[in-house]
């Protein structure tokens, strides 16, 4: 029932509001109208998370930290509104904030729609995939940092803004901003040539800046480990668990069909 408030309040004051030349949604009683709906997820948010632990809240109850995330930017927003000495342009940030946290709030309605098995299975797979995401994130995040440090170490400061010519054999269409000068353009161009963006020219003017062809067997060793290793297991992890959830899905709603 409040999930379906909350979509009633947010196509009424919300998204109706987008279609006007004057924003009512400015109006203090949209202010006041918002309160009560605030306060009684707030009470059903603090409810849950005292009283269930933390891996239940993790594994199966995460809209919770999504409604805990909304509620920390309602009080932001309830800051600015009731600032009686802002100005209007704090005034509307609030307003904006609060928007923002009864639309994230209506994500909460896939727990209504999880009694169609297709919904169910899709939100069980992203439920279960969170712990080996991050797992897997976190290898990734290892190997960008170790080829971002020798990626510093042969070619730190050899890319730098060309002259008009394009001397160097370094093309001047802005490609000198992809380099190797600190650990953040590293992870930038590491990151590039993952997605495959231009990676051809990217090798092209690594091995013009440095006069070696290393840059490509450098490069070559980054495309096996991430490309062949690393993202297909997260592919084939993300195969395995879809599989296991439909099969769990199909067996539950089995069962219930037969209820």
């Amino acid at each position: 029932m409040l999930i379906l408030l909350n979509i009633t309040v947010t196509l009424v004051f919300i998204l109706n509001d987008q279609f006007k030349d004057v924003k009512a949604i400015r109006s203090g009683f949209w202010k006041m109208v918002s309160i009560p709906f605030t306060a009684i997820f707030f009470v059903e948010c603090a409810m849950v998370i005292f009283t269930t632990d933390g891996g239940t809240i993790l594994r199966e109850k995460k809209l919770y930290i999504l409604e805990l995330l909304c509620q920390i930017i309602s009080i932001m927003a309830y800051i600015k509104l009731f600032n009686t000495d802002g100005a209007d342009e704090e005034y509307a940030n609030g307003a904006s904030l609060l928007s923002f946290a009864f639309l994230m709030r209506n994500l909460r309605i896939s727990t209504l729609l999880e009694e169609r098995k297709e919904f169910k299975v899709i939100m069980q797979m992203m439920m279960k995939m969170t712990s080996p995401l991050l797992y897997q994130f976190a290898c990734l995040f290892i190997v960008f940092y170790i080829f971002a440090i020798i990626g510093i170490y042969g070619l730190g400061g050899q890319i730098k803004q060309p002259r008009f010519h394009s001397e160097d054999g370094i093309p001047n269409n802005m490609y000198y901003m992809i380099n190797f000068n600190d650990l953040g353009s590293s992870i930038v161009t590491l990151y590039a040539f993952m997605i495959i963006n231009n990676w051809p020219a990217i090798t092209d003017m690594m091995c013009a800046a440095s006069g070696d062809i290393w840059p490509r067997i450098f490069f070559m060793a980054f495309y096996v480990i991430v490309q062949w290793i690393i993202l297909n297991i997260v592919i084939a992890m993300m195969l395995d668990i879809f599989c296991n959830v439909s099969a769990h899905m199909d067996n539950e709603f089995m069962k219930l069909g037969h209820i």
